[in-house]
């Protein structure tokens, strides 16, 4: 008995052990990759951005804000750190995680809407994996997805059902074609169908929002606000455009979350700035948009540039 003891520790540490290399090799693959989920994270936490202005929030933020158009316009350069499908509370993920690695912002264009301000699951994990050995990132990740502690401890076992991913690490068969222009995705697309089949599930009622989520998001903005008093950057709150119908199912949530964001704004007028463009003339339009909560490359150009003219405006506020 002894000896069959001695023979499976052994084993177990050799197949823990390769399991471990194994889980090293496609972390480290991939925090060298310049697959497009991964390159600004490995920018992030190499501490290779460094701007002076960063754009933070979920998709909105990604598909809005052109930080090359914004510096042509403005002469202050930016990085737009838009995390897809996140809401104030996942966004921490990125906010700490940039924090701890690359020089202090003097901005921080937050982009605000009803979807940040609501609790979502995380978003697109896979895109975390690589980082667990990253402690801001692994301590704020615990607070979302309380699996990921037994996933450190079992070595591979945070890429079950990416088997894909770990197949295309190994081979070097990552895509590495498709690129962002510092962080920001353009949109080419038209008006889809996304907002008619939303209408259709609604049965003709408005969408509900869970006040509890979005007093909770709140403290969330109040997080990132005292980080921004610590460091000494502006925060600029951003409500971009979008499609005018679509704010008409949000009502009336929608203008108490306004209200209460410009209560915010006033409560914390030396740091931060409320930029409402929710409402703006683009918002009836849909060549500007192609769905009713994203703008194509046509819109976010137009919002860059009315974005740009308010920021002009309040740059002599600012110490860059």
């Amino acid at each position: 008995m002894k000896k069959f003891l001695v023979r499976f520790t052994a084993l177990f540490i050799v197949f823990y052990g390769a399991l471990f290399l194994l889980e090293y090799y496609i972390d480290n693959q991939l925090q060298k990759s310049k697959n497009i989920l991964y390159h600004d994270w490995n920018m992030l936490f190499h501490g290779q951005i460094n701007e002076p202005m960063i754009f933070i929030g979920n998709s909105r933020t990604e598909a809005h804000f052109d930080p090359v158009l914004i510096e042509k316009l403005c002469a202050i350069p930016g990085y737009n750190l838009g995390l897809p499908g996140a809401s104030l509370s996942a966004e921490q993920l990125l906010w700490k995680s940039y924090l701890a690695n690359n020089k202090n912002p003097k901005i921080v264009v937050q982009n605000i809407d009803l979807y940040s301000l609501s609790k979502k699951e995380i978003p697109e994990k896979s895109q975390f994996l690589p980082y667990y050995n990253k402690p801001e990132m692994f301590q704020n990740l615990q607070k979302i997805d309380s699996t990921v502690g037994l996933e450190k401890l079992i070595p591979m076992s945070k890429y079950r059902g990416y088997e894909s991913l770990v197949f295309k690490t190994l081979f070097n068969n990552l895509d590495q074609s498709k690129q962002k222009n510092k962080g920001y995705n353009a949109h080419i697309e038209t008006w889809n169908q996304d907002f008619a089949k939303m209408k259709k599930s609604l049965h003709g009622a408005k969408i509900k929002y869970s006040q509890n989520e979005i007093d909770q998001q709140f403290k969330e903005l109040e997080l990132i606000t005292e980080d921004c008093t610590i460091i000494k950057a502006k925060l600029i709150l951003v409500w971009a455009p979008q499609y005018f119908e679509l704010t008409q199912l949000q009502q009336p949530t929608f203008l108490q979350v306004k209200k209460r964001i410009k209560a915010f704004t006033q409560k914390n007028k030396e740091i931060v700035v409320f930029l409402d463009f929710s409402e703006s003339s683009m918002s009836n339009h849909k060549k500007y948009f192609y769905n009713s909560f994203h703008m194509n490359k046509t819109g976010s150009e137009e919002f860059c540039r009315q974005f740009s003219d308010s920021l002009n405006k309040l740059k002599s506020k600012i110490i860059l």
